[in-house]
C-alpha cells in the first residue's frame, strides 16, 4: 500500500529534474532506516523523506554557489596574475629575439666582410699567375752548372753535388 505523498524513486527524479542514481546518492543506511519503505519490490520515500533530500538538493545548491563563488574570486586573482607573469615573460622573449636578431645581422655582415676580403685577397694573386703561365709552356732548359775545380782547396770537403755526381774530371 502507498500512502498519500510517499514517492518513487523514478518520480521523485522527474520532479527534481535528476537522475536516479543522483536521488540514490542521497539514500543512506541511516536515510532508508527512517524514511522509506518497500513496496511491491519498490522502495517508496514518504514525505519527511522528501522534503529532507530537497533540502539536502537545496543545501548542495547554496554550498555550491559559495564555493563557485569564492572559486571564481580566487580564479580571477589567479588569472590575473597568471596574466601579468606571462607578459612579462612575453616581454622578456622579445628582447631575447631582439638581440639574437641584430647578432643574427652582424654575424652576417661579418661573413660579408670576409668572403669580400677573400675576392680581394685572391684577385692579386690570379693576374701573376695568369702572366706567368706562358712561360709554364717553354721547356725547361737545364742551366749548365759552373764549373767545378778540381782544385778545390783540400781544406774543403768536396760539396754535396760533388759528391753526389762526382768530381767534373
Amino acid at each position: 500500500m502507498r500512502t498519500a505523498m510517499s514517492k518513487t524513486i523514478k518520480e521523485l527524479a522527474e520532479e527534481l529534474s535528476l537522475s536516479k542514481s543522483g536521488i540514490r546518492k542521497y539514500l543512506t543506511a541511516s536515510f532508508r532506516v527512517r524514511y522509506t519503505h518497500e513496496s511491491a519490490h519498490r522502495i517508496l520515500i514518504d514525505d519527511a523523506g522528501v522534503k529532507v533530500i530537497k533540502q539536502m538538493i537545496a543545501h548542495k545548491g547554496v554550498h555550491s554557489e559559495r564555493t563557485q563563488k569564492a572559486h571564481g574570486v580566487h580564479t580571477e586573482q589567479t588569472s590575473a596574475q597568471s596574466n601579468s607573469v606571462l607578459v612579462e615573460q612575453l616581454r622578456a622573449k622579445d628582447k631575447q629575439i631582439e638581440n639574437l636578431q641584430k647578432l643574427l645581422d652582424q654575424s652576417q655582415q661579418l661573413q660579408l666582410m670576409a668572403e669580400n676580403k677573400l675576392k680581394k685577397l685572391e684577385a692579386p694573386q690570379n693576374a701573376p699567375e695568369s702572366g706567368s703561365e706562358p712561360a709554364n709552356d717553354q721547356t725547361h732548359e737545364r742551366v749548365p752548372e759552373a764549373p767545378v775545380k778540381a782544385e778545390s782547396s783540400p781544406e774543403q770537403p768536396p760539396s754535396f753535388w760533388q759528391r753526389l755526381f762526382g768530381s767534373g774530371k
